[in-house]
């Protein structure tokens, strides 16, 4: 795939991309089951209108900050999909395509991805697992939109369904949106595109998601830094480095993180936010507690873009209101446009810097 950063460059340079954070809203809508059909997964999506107006390239994308180019998918709903990380899960499929990866601890000191995908489509998608009890305070920032998951507890179902404002699509609703790959081990093995997903989980009157963050093409003055590690546990060592071309290369416990297809996992902007971790009362077949990620509040923040790191603090009163990142000197944390990952690190876990 072509650098975000590269494909944007042009366009960049003629206009000022700065996207104010609104109020994010949740929405009405309620898992619906899609028609019984069977067979391979579907590949046709339908998509929202697209809007007449093309300026300078195009309004930019609400969730990369770069210019639409008059694309059609400016105005559809976002598209999250939870795609495992357990070692039998790597190398995994379209995450290079997802606007933005959200990074959260789950049980047994794992992790587990939040990818959320609305200005490209990815043919390959997984592999799908389960929702956890933060998607619905992540989704509800978006708008709600489409989430896709491969099944949940009992206990997380009930408040994402609730809460969240999104139709919620799994393999069970929409099993012909899903397919089990030959040659990975179960459960690592179901997989979707982001085609069928938008077929299965489209509903009349969705929007597009609100911005996430405000983007600036002017490098902020932050300490240079070209290196970041992140220990969400002993299991879970994450690294970002920055590469000579621009952006940064994913590092899971040592190793260059790649999609299936041998490509490495990149991002422009990677965003730490510390967070607390509470009891969820929801325990595995190995009677390992879920943690429960607290995504509201206030807490340390750290954007790591063009070379540099701002440290500053996160803000978000409650799961209606948008995120805001703020800086030492009151100032907006500002991304550069492109994709991000958004790392929730668990207190007391500071990033080493280097």
């Amino acid at each position: 795939m072509v650098s975000s950063r590269r494909t944007g460059a042009a366009a960049l340079a003629a206009v000022s991309l700065l996207l104010s954070l609104p109020a994010c809203a949740g929405g009405g809508h309620h898992p619906a089951a899609a028609p019984s059909t069977t067979g391979a997964v579907q590949h046709p999506v339908t998509t929202a209108p697209t809007t007449s107006t093309t300026v300078l390239g195009g309004p930019p994308f609400p969730l990369t900050g770069l210019p639409s180019g008059g694309s059609a998918n400016i105005a559809r709903p976002a598209l999250s999909i939870k795609i495992d990380n357990a070692p039998s899960a790597r190398p995994q499929a379209g995450l290079q395509l997802a606007d933005v990866v959200t990074e959260e601890l789950v049980e047994g000191g794992l992790t587990r991805f939040f990818a959320t995908y609305q200005s490209q489509d990815a043919a390959k998608v997984g592999p799908v697992r389960s929702a956890r009890l933060v998607d619905a305070d992540l989704l509800t920032q978006l708008g709600g939109g489409v989430f896709a998951f491969a099944g949940a507890a009992a206990g997380v179902l009930g408040p994402v369904r609730a809460r969240s404002g999104a139709v919620l699509v799994d393999d069970t609703t929409a099993p012909q949106a899903f397919y089990r790959a030959p040659g990975h081990p179960a459960p690592s093995n179901l997989y979707t595109s982001t085609a069928a997903l938008y077929l299965a989980g489209s509903r009349p009157g969705m929007a597009a998601p609100p911005p996430l963050f405000t983007y600036s093409a002017t490098a902020p003055a932050g300490a240079p830094t070209a290196n970041m590690t992140l220990r969400f546990s002993s299991a879970s060592v994450i690294s970002w480095r920055a590469l000579a071309t621009g952006g940064y290369q994913r590092l899971q416990n040592g190793f260059p993180a790649v999609d299936e297809d041998g490509s490495p996992v990149t991002a422009d902007n990677v965003v730490v936010l510390s967070v607390a971790v509470g009891h969820s009362g929801i325990y595995d077949a190995a009677h390992n507690e879920s943690p429960l990620v607290i995504v509201t509040g206030t807490g340390a923040a750290w954007v790591l873009r063009d070379g540099t790191v701002s440290v500053g603090r996160w803000t978000r009163p409650d799961d209606a209101s948008a995120l805001a990142l703020t800086a030492a000197d009151g100032t907006t944390m500002a991304l550069h446009p492109g994709r991000t990952w958004v790392e929730l690190l668990p207190l007391p876990a500071a990033p080493s810097l280097g």
